[in-house]
């Protein structure tokens, strides 16, 4: 296709397509309008700046710079570089992974869920809630926390081999009251407790805290190390 014929389609575009093959030049200056939009077929290169003013949609490119909204049907893979946000946040529901670590500048705010009652009377602990759990009333017995993504969901399934994750349980103290097993999806573990030795008690006063650091190390197999530590 000739740049003549480029300049007819301009003129004549009107509210049809307007279709460039492989080869073909847009005139200095020319403006495409019409509904049906530009069909561009081959390898395609623009010399200058490429300004889009609506949503971009693509299938497969190697770099991309949006200051407006980019829908990949495929997902975006960032290989080298890495991301950076500049206003607003990134939210990610679930686990994520980070081969190459993660920096963070600024506030690190972590979700903790806030429950208005006991350990005891709401054993099962969804991570997909958070990692932290506070419990507000005061508890009055031992428990056995059962650990899991969320009731549709198990743990197992979020992880995979090698991973690690920690969940952190504060309870309001009671003397009687303290946690020396745990479960994860309902299943019993073998916890290794930092000091030797399972909780016997609980604190006299403020919070106690349960630690659990669960690490995946076959199918539905855990390495467990907890720890109990009491407050004033």
């Amino acid at each position: 296709m000739s740049e003549i014929r480029v300049n007819k389609l301009i003129n004549e575009a009107g509210t049809g397509s307007v279709e460039l093959t492989q080869g073909a030049t847009l005139p200095s200056g020319k403006t495409l309008s019409g509904a049906g939009g530009l069909n561009i077929t081959g390898i395609s290169t623009f010399g200058g700046n490429l300004n889009v003013s609506g949503v971009l949609t693509y299938e497969d490119v190697t770099n991309i710079d949006s200051v407006g909204v980019v829908t990949a049907r495929t997902g975006i893979k960032v290989l080298a570089g890495g991301v950076n946000v500049v206003g607003g946040g990134i939210t990610a529901t679930g686990i994520g992974t980070f081969h190459e670590g993660v920096h963070l500048e600024n506030l690190l705010a972590e979700e903790v869920n806030v429950t208005a009652g006991k350990l005891s009377d709401n054993l099962n602990i969804d991570v997909g809630n958070g990692m932290v759990h506070l419990f507000t009333t005061a508890e009055s017995t031992t428990a056995v926390p059962n650990i899991r993504y969320n009731g549709s969901t198990a743990l197992n399934a979020k992880m995979s081999i090698g991973q690690s994750v920690v969940v952190t349980l504060i309870t309001t103290a009671n003397a009687s009251a303290y946690s020396a097993q745990m479960t994860i999806d309902g299943g019993a573990q073998t916890e290794r407790w930092i000091g030797g030795s399972a909780p016997s008690d609980g604190g006299s006063a403020g919070v106690d805290i349960h630690s659990f650091t669960i690490i995946k190390t076959a199918d539905a197999t855990f390495t467990v190390i907890g720890n109990h530590s009491k407050t004033s």
